[in-house]
């Protein structure tokens, strides 16, 4: 089976998954991450053999990690509400102990995974602007000047000008800077990636930003047709 892990507020997620339903991916579930951490009745082993879990999904059905071929993993936090009774340090706590266990639950399926869950993002690495920057001239990608003081705040030039999708070594939307974008995506270690550029002033388009969760509809069919390669092919790898 597989599986598309988005919140129901998660317009992309949402289009991402009817587009592979209709393009017959199947059986094709559609999961809020946080069924996963709230399960009535769940299971996760760890041990020298590798990890696994089952959770008892809403509608009573058992989601084993073994039976899952290929995931679009567009997990973002845990979400919980407000716990009756405790302080806001223990709220905290609480959510921090919940996304641990999220990250965890993520790891069993991050062979198949688009994107692979990571210590610093639960569907990709998050990184500062200017982390971001670093990568993308390592990449080739024209960057503008950053400076960074402990007097001032960096902030990112404004996205304006067009965004990239890559997705598996394949960009989608137009830029002369596939290759660059391509070699930034393996750089930040994601399958999956958005990549912001403007214009200077001039012609030449700058890099303005990077996110590992980025909207995936101006992708289009084309988008929408890879990514159900890309999954059939995870399945196959697996």
């Amino acid at each position: 089976m597989w599986l598309v892990l988005c919140d129901p507020g998660d317009l992309a997620g949402m289009w991402a998954y009817d587009g592979l339903r209709r393009r017959g991916l199947t059986p094709l579930e559609l999961l809020p991450p946080g069924d996963l951490i709230f399960s009535s009745r769940s299971a996760h082993r760890v041990d020298e053999s590798g990890a696994s879990f089952e959770a008892r999904l809403p509608d009573g059905r058992v989601l084993a990690s073994r039976d899952v071929d290929g995931v679009l993993n567009r997990a973002g936090f845990a979400r919980i509400g407000p716990l009756r009774f405790a302080t806001e340090t223990d709220s905290a706590y609480a959510r921090e102990e919940l996304s641990a266990l999220l990250l965890s639950l993520l790891e069993c399926l991050a062979a198949v995974a688009v994107n692979r869950p990571c210590a610093t993002g639960l569907s990709g690495a998050w990184r500062p602007p200017a982390e971001w920057t670093l990568l993308a001239a390592e990449a080739g990608l024209p960057v503008a000047p950053v400076r960074l003081s402990h007097r001032s705040t960096w902030e990112p030039p404004a996205p304006g000008n067009g965004r990239a999708l890559v997705l598996g070594g394949h960009v989608f939307g137009g830029t002369e800077y596939g290759q660059e974008c391509v070699r930034l995506a393996r750089l930040a270690g994601t399958d999956l990636l958005g990549i912001d550029l403007r214009r200077d002033g001039g012609d030449r388009a700058v890099f303005a930003g990077a996110d590992p969760m980025p909207d995936l509809r101006p992708g289009g069919d084309a988008f929408l047709d890879a990514l159900h390669d890309h999954l059939a092919t995870l399945a196959g790898s697996r």
